[in-house]
């Protein structure tokens, strides 16, 4: 009983991971047959980066042929774009596990930050 007590505290104790987002940056959409451009990313992606987050957390300056993000994350996550974003629980969020495209100016020095809205 007290080993099975020691394991369940030291769980209790372990620290908290910040949960993850995920940013795919593309520079292109495809086009079909008749040369409509179609809502679905050209893969491969530019880039992908992974920011850990809690607090307000950075995401690198998106590639400069960047048009379009496609964002998903482990958990619930406020985000915001722009130049040294912070995001707050006030803006706009993404629900966990749900994925989001946003268009943004390539060439522009824009990241994204995300916030859990509880720390």
């Amino acid at each position: 009983m007290n080993k099975l007590l020691a394991v369940l505290l030291c769980m209790v104790a372990l620290p908290a991971f910040g949960a993850t987002c995920k940013i795919s940056e593309y520079s292109q959409q495809i086009e079909d047959d008749s040369g409509e451009v179609t809502p679905v990313a050209r893969e491969p992606a530019v880039t992908v980066q992974t920011v850990t987050y809690t607090t307000t957390t950075q995401s690198t300056a998106f590639n400069n042929s960047t048009h379009f993000v496609r964002i998903v994350c482990d958990a619930k996550a406020h985000f915001e774009f722009g130049t040294n974003p912070t995001a707050t629980a006030n803006d706009p969020y993404v629900a966990a596990d749900t994925v989001e495209y946003f268009g943004v100016t390539p060439g522009a020095s824009i990241e994204v930050a995300f916030y859990d809205g509880s720390s």
